[in-house]
């Protein structure tokens, strides 16, 4: 998702050749008419939040105008503690904003995406295929790929690298990368809920871990709960109605309960960073760079500023006729994107063990700061911000 919004973002705003390796199956051609018909809503479809930053880069870039016929807007985030009295809500008529942030499902932003970049002549689509080896040549990289069983040698002058947390190409660039276990889990799926999810999005911190619910389309409510890695089986084989109740009993019936569940998935959850984010001629971004903790739905976004920022500098080399791959041109990108980068990793890496850690007296230290946070106008105005991603200085957000 991350590799394809940078190309997309490159093609709308420069007139460079661009290719994109992808190990599955893209369109190779426009797509014509409403794309819905190339997209099949499954129940069982995993979803991504995102923030009202994101929301405009993806407009700014042509791509919103599609996405927004099948995501569900934000009006309404709830954050509180099973347990606990403290709560914090954020509204978007106290924002001045039409909304939040919003929820899509992974497969339609796939759709849109690839149909995107199908219809700009500057993006050369090669899928499915593999990239063999990597080679730096001069002031960028020379790419081995296969396709249709036949291997094809590219040169670019600036190498991205977006093949997710267990990059491939990182592992052939001799990029290493640091790996903090939570020993814990993601448990995702969907529900439907008993009454309307009315827009709102909640943050809730239960007994077992983090656990959100986000507004879907045909009012069903995306479930990401973290749970540690030894309660998985005990979750997964849970009958349909009594997982429906555990989710119900966590949430404090704030659903009216839930009459349908999907398919219960897992992936285990890790803080993985890459060591090094730029070498000369070649940029990590996306999960290969950094993957978070799920917790207050970070990832995308924080990748999607990445995106706005290496854009601005790719432009900026292109205006200063400066071979794109240079190592200033990169060195420049990632000092203006680490003081981001860090605070949000921050953020979710601690926000996790806050609310995780079992220590006497911290759960009433922790409800009371709730409290304090609704009732505080300038923290407030901050926490929103952060949840729209508004607050890393991107301009074009």
């Amino acid at each position: 998702m991350v590799g394809a919004s940078l190309a997309c973002s490159l093609a709308a705003k420069t007139s460079l050749s661009i290719g994109v390796i992808e190990a599955k199956k893209l369109p190779q051609q426009t797509s014509q008419g409403d794309l819905s018909q190339h997209f099949n809503p499954s129940y069982d479809e995993r979803s991504t939040a995102l923030s009202l930053g994101t929301c405009r880069y993806l407009e700014s870039i042509g791509v919103w105008q599609s996405l927004q016929q099948h995501v569900e807007k934000i009006h309404h985030i709830h954050v509180s503690e099973q347990g606990k009295f403290g709560v914090t809500c954020l509204d978007r008529e106290e924002e001045g904003v039409e909304f939040l942030g919003a929820v899509v499902e992974n497969a339609w932003l796939g759709v849109v995406l690839g149909a995107a970049m199908a219809a700009q002549s500057g993006i050369h689509l090669h899928s499915p295929a593999q990239v063999q080896s990597l080679q730096a040549s001069g002031e960028g990289y020379r790419v081995c790929v296969e396709e249709n069983g036949k291997s094809e040698e590219l040169h670019c002058g600036l190498l991205v690298v977006a093949d997710g947390a267990n990059s491939t190409c990182c592992k052939m660039l001799s990029i290493s990368q640091t790996q903090e276990d939570y020993d814990q889990v993601a448990l995702v799926t969907n529900l439907t809920p008993k009454q309307p999810h009315q827009n709102i999005a909640y943050e809730r911190f239960t007994r077992v871990g983090p656990m959100a619910l986000l507004p879907l389309r045909d009012e069903r409510l995306a479930l990401v709960l973290t749970l540690p890695s030894d309660e998985l089986e005990h979750y997964q084989a849970m009958s349909d109605a009594d997982f429906m109740g555990a989710v119900d009993q966590a949430i404090g019936g704030r659903c009216g309960g839930f009459s349908k569940v999907g398919q219960r998935v897992s992936y285990p959850l890790r803080l993985i960073r890459a060591e090094q984010q730029i070498l000369p001629g070649c940029v990590v971004v996306g999960n290969a760079a950094h993957s978070l903790h799920p917790i207050a739905g970070q990832g995308f976004n924080l990748s999607l500023r990445d995106v706005a920022i290496l854009t601005e500098e790719v432009m900026g080399a292109i205006e200063q006729t400066i071979p794109l791959g240079t190592f200033s041109v990169l060195q420049r990108y990632i000092e203006r994107r680490d003081l981001d980068q860090h605070a949000t990793i921050q953020f979710s890496d601690k926000l996790q063990k806050l609310f995780t850690a079992k220590v006497p007296g911290l759960g009433i230290a922790r409800s009371a700061g709730l409290t304090v946070f609704d009732f505080w106008p300038t923290g407030k105005r901050a926490l929103a911000r952060q949840a729209m991603g508004l607050m890393a200085g991107v301009s074009t957000f």
